[in-house]
């Protein structure tokens, strides 16, 4: 069975290329370099909202025709960066909590973004794109076997075994452990990143595998006609059942309602990675990097005004 995937590539922007006429982003930096100081904010907000989130605020500085003009739009790119994070997140937390990923990528290497302006999409993308392909091409290879039950294995074999990511048991609140790019690099993750990952692979093969937002421990759980299970990410993609779910609830004080096995959206997803690592900043007392990514959850929350 060949399995499809899904165009990750989101549809308002053509990826890789400046998508509009250049001295239209020209002119807005021109404008905000000669602007009062009341008009910078504004300005800067409309550069944010012109750039599509694929594409490095850097490369459109470096395209720029004017040289002066280059060395001032560079100088700015950090400010166009961040407003362009809060603007592409408030436009998530209007579409609300659709029960799908189509907006988990984006969201995620956003928050990626947050550390490392310069991060490539492509390499993010690349990298899940060649994942995905060793799970299709192990289910084209056992195709007559291939049941539901048995591509969840497959899954689970490539991501934890192949890939060996898994749990950072010894640095749980190193907040590298919540930015997507460092979890490719260091094969270490919390349980909400670490099934993040899964998601977007399973995304991209259209496998019906959804977040389930439980109280201390981010699980998965698969779901089609055929077979259902719930996966463990942090503990190696272990696979367990609904009633080993309700007996951790239960052990760790909560009753085993149903709203804890709820499909998670996107937006909740991204909110709750937000928070967790708002908490980490906030006992190391960094309140820098507190203060930035409170300002992008406000976006998430819809609570900020462009």
């Amino acid at each position: 069975m060949k399995l499809d995937f899904i165009d990750m590539q989101s549809s308002d922007s053509s990826f890789g290329t400046v998508p509009f006429p250049p001295d239209k982003i020209e002119d807005k930096f021109y404008q905000l370099e000669f602007s009062s100081l009341q008009d910078k904010s504004r300005i800067i907000k409309e550069i944010a909202s012109m750039i599509p989130w694929q594409v490095r605020v850097q490369d459109i500085a470096d395209e720029l025709k004017d040289p002066t003009l280059r060395v001032f739009a560079r100088s700015v790119s950090a400010a166009v960066h961040s407003e362009r994070i809060s603007y592409r997140y408030s436009i998530l937390a209007e579409k609300g909590h659709p029960n799908h990923y189509d907006d988990l990528e984006e969201g995620v290497f956003l928050l990626s973004s947050v550390i490392d302006s310069d991060l490539s999409y492509l390499e993010f993308r690349t990298y899940l794109d060649k994942i995905a392909i060793r799970v299709e091409e192990l289910v084209d290879l056992n195709e007559d076997l291939a049941s539901d039950e048995v591509k969840v294995h497959f899954l689970t074999r490539v991501l934890s075994q192949e890939e060996g990511f898994g749990g950072n048991h010894d640095q749980y609140e190193d907040p590298n452990n919540s930015y997507l790019h460092k979890v490719f690099s260091s094969k270490k993750g919390i349980p909400i990143s670490l099934s993040v990952i899964y998601l977007l692979v399973a995304h991209r093969l259209q496998l019906p595998l959804y977040g389930v937002n439980m109280p201390l421990h981010f699980l998965l759980h698969f779901e089609s006609s055929e077979f259902q299970t719930y996966i463990d990410s942090y503990h190696g993609g272990v696979m367990l059942d609904r009633s080993t779910c309700i007996r951790f609830l239960k052990a760790n004080g909560f009753q085993a309602h149903e709203r804890y096995f709820t499909h998670a959206s996107s937006l909740t997803i991204l909110k709750r990675m937000f928070r967790n690592l708002i908490h980490i900043y906030r006992k190391k007392e960094d309140r820098d990097m507190e203060k930035i990514l409170s300002r992008h959850l406000l976006a998430l929350d819809n609570k900020w005004k462009p």
